[in-house]
């Protein structure tokens, strides 16, 4: 299966604009010249306007945030296996990978199919600033394996043991941002240690080997592939156990003219998480396949994400969203309460996964 990773912007093609005009026929033209004439651009002119509604493609592309990177992201390689991208109109054959969210909704933004798989914290601060987005569905409400790690021989067994030390976080206003200070604020250790954002996980890990903090974000494969090398001080989960991260998103323009097409991504979803949950070898081999994994070693990681059920079928939950706003506050990225009414469009999820926000 081929995966590469989308360009932070995408060209967008220039459109042609025809018109009617007023003409008299020239000089040797007759008149039935002139009205085939008047017709053809008349025809190109209605089939431009169609087309300007949705412009069904060869090879249509879908933009999923760490495609292929993070095990959130597996229900969109299983449903292109399984050809459910393929049924009720939908003619994707490849998913590109965005580097993160405001990436990712920048090529969305550019493409010719305006939905995207992104982080929840994007898209807020993307529709305060003024873009007319819509969230239609939710697709993961766990954080998953996401944990900080101290040294296993190290004296560290809690959060109050930090006292005066540093600990790593990736970027500003990132999950693992979000994550550290919340967990720092409840063990009542705010001021007592020092959060340092350190640009990605590689760098934090590497700066944890090094001793230059003593705690650093993991997740899998490395918590899993080498656990001897690591002692887990405490999980994102342990912090908040519902926290919906990551989102299904369109603009509200699409949404009111293309329901049918979104709600077609919709249930290719759904069918390729609850394929997952009664096809879990199939899903494995998937899995292994995606991440360029040995088998024995994905067969480790995968159970885990069953039994959070990491992978929603497309519902939102309502604690998940509080979790987000508690989170994003802790930031700095809002100083008030989120309006998820506004926000949230639930009218293509199926009736069972609908709920009031």
């Amino acid at each position: 299966m081929h995966f590469r990773r989308c360009p932070d912007t995408v060209p967008v093609g220039t459109g042609i604009k025809s018109r009617l005009t007023d003409k008299k026929p020239s000089d040797g033209q007759s008149f039935w010249e002139d009205v085939s004439m008047r017709v053809t651009v008349l025809t190109v002119a209605v089939v431009a306007a169609a087309l300007s509604v949705w412009r069904p493609a060869a090879a249509e592309k879908l933009t999923v945030t760490q495609y292929g990177r993070i095990t959130a992201t597996l229900p969109w390689a299983v449903a292109l296996k399984q050809g459910y991208l393929k049924q009720d109109g939908l003619a994707i054959d490849e998913i590109l990978s965005g580097g993160g969210g405001g990436t990712s909704l920048r090529n969305m933004l550019a493409g010719d199919l305006p939905f995207a798989e992104i982080s929840t914290t994007a898209v807020v601060p993307a529709a305060k600033q003024g873009l007319d987005l819509k969230i239609i569905m939710g697709l993961s409400n766990h954080v998953g394996e996401l944990a900080w790690a101290v040294k296993p021989d190290g004296p560290y067994h809690s959060l109050a043991d930090l006292a005066g030390q540093k600990i790593a976080f990736t970027a500003p206003r990132s999950t693992t941002e979000m994550v550290v200070r919340a967990a720092i604020k409840r063990a009542g250790m705010t001021g007592k240690i020092e959060a340092l954002s350190l640009g990605g996980l590689g760098p934090a890990l590497t700066a944890f080997a090094q001793g230059a903090v003593a705690s650093a974000p993991l997740n899998d494969p490395a918590m899993t592939r080498e656990p001897e090398k690591y002692r887990i001080l405490f999980q994102a989960q342990d912090v908040f156990p519902h926290f919906t991260w990551s989102v299904g998103v369109t603009t509200k323009e699409f949404l009111d003219k293309n329901p049918g097409k979104l709600r077609a991504l919709v249930q290719a979803r759904r069918k390729a998480v609850e394929f997952m949950y009664t096809h879990r070898d199939e899903t494995l081999k998937i899995y292994a396949e995606m991440f360029d994994m040995d088998p024995a070693l994905a067969a480790r990681i995968l159970p885990k994400y069953y039994e959070w059920g990491h992978w929603s079928k497309g519902g939102i939950s309502p604690p998940g969203l509080q979790a987000i706003q508690e989170g994003m506050k802790e930031v700095g990225e809002i100083d008030g309460p989120i309006d998820w009414t506004k926000l949230v469009d639930q009218s293509l999820l199926d009736p069972d996964l609908r709920v009031q926000l």
